[in-house]
Parts: structure tokens; sequence; C-alpha cells
């Protein structure tokens, strides 16, 4: 029995490797997109570090290769104590005729839960065709929230990521208000 299974361990063993580390099995590394080569500058254009800055009440700093729609700016210094830096990002669609729109707008409302009466979901007027404002205000400040709107043949989200209670809603929402007029 012993030689059996001197012989059996090593043969699974290599059996296993063989399986699971085939250079011939798609590698999750060559699946991610690129992004380096992709040009975000009229992205960037609606929304700067100074911008971000006014958001976050911190400095801010370019986050790059997010894509061509995603504009990003992350906390220059972490925050003592945090879990990692702040982040705020723009992320523009833009769609070629209003039928796009309405299809893409239909599931981002689905998927960001934009219905009203959904718990920490504001209706906003005055941003944009349709806006939403949503995240939990604590002491004037917000941690993880985000403005949502749809102008004409667009939609953005400016979002905001960080745990703690630091951003400005009222400078989130400004900044969005701002960016929908200039589409």
């Amino acid at each position: 029995m012993r030689t059996l299974t001197g012989i059996a361990l090593p043969f699974f063993s290599i059996l296993i490797f063989v399986a699971f580390y085939s250079p011939a099995a798609p590698s999750a590394i060559s699946a991610v997109p690129a992004y380096a080569d992709q040009d975000n500058s009229k992205v960037c254009a609606l929304f700067s570090a100074a911008d971000a800055q006014k958001i976050m009440g911190v400095p801010m700093k370019p986050k790059p290769n997010r894509g061509t729609n995603v504009c990003m700016y992350e906390e220059v210094t972490q925050r003592p104590n945090s879990i990692g830096t702040g982040t705020v990002a723009l992320t523009l669609n833009q769609h070629n005729s209003a039928a796009e729109e309405n299809k893409a707008w239909a599931q981002l409302k689905e998927v960001r839960h934009l219905q009203p009466g959904q718990k920490n979901v504001q209706a906003l007027t005055g941003i944009g065709d349709e806006g939403y404002f949503t995240g939990n205000v604590e002491k004037g400040k917000v941690g993880v929230s985000g403005v949502i709107v749809r102008k004409g043949n667009s939609d953005f989200a400016l979002d905001v990521m960080v745990l703690d209670y630091i951003a400005s809603p009222d400078a989130l929402k400004a900044n969005a208000k701002r960016i929908a007029d200039k589409l």
C-alpha cells in the first residue's frame, strides 16, 4: 500500500498542477482591459482636481487608468486610521440617440435603485433633465454617496467613495449642476 500511495500522490499532484496552471488555460490577467492608452481628457475637462477638493475638503490628485469615460481623483494623503484614500469620480456616458439614452438610463435607474421612496435616495430638481442624490447625510457631511443625472442623450454619475463622513453634499450637488449645464 505504501508503494501505491508513494506513486499516486505525486501523480495526482502533477495532474492537479497541470489542470489549474496550464498555459493553455485563459488567464484572468489577460481579460483585464488596458486603460493606460485611453484618453479621458474630455471627461476630466468637466471635472478637475480642484472640483474634487471642494467636495472632499482635502487636496486631491488624479487616479489614472480608469477608462475613457471616467475621471477619478484620490486624496493626496491618506487620513489617519482610514482603510484607504477617498476618491471622487465622474463617469460620463454619451449616447448617439434618445432611444439609446432612454434604455441606458432605465438600466442605470434600476441598478442604482433610483426610485422615489428608496432609502437614502432624493430626487433633485434643477440639475439636468432628471437627477438623484444617493447617500446618507450626517452632521452636514456624506461618505459613500453620489449624484446621478440625465441630460439630453447623456447621463453621468459623480460618486464619492469614502467610508468616513467628510464630503460635502452641497459641493457634490453644485459640481453636478455645473457639469450638467455644460452638456
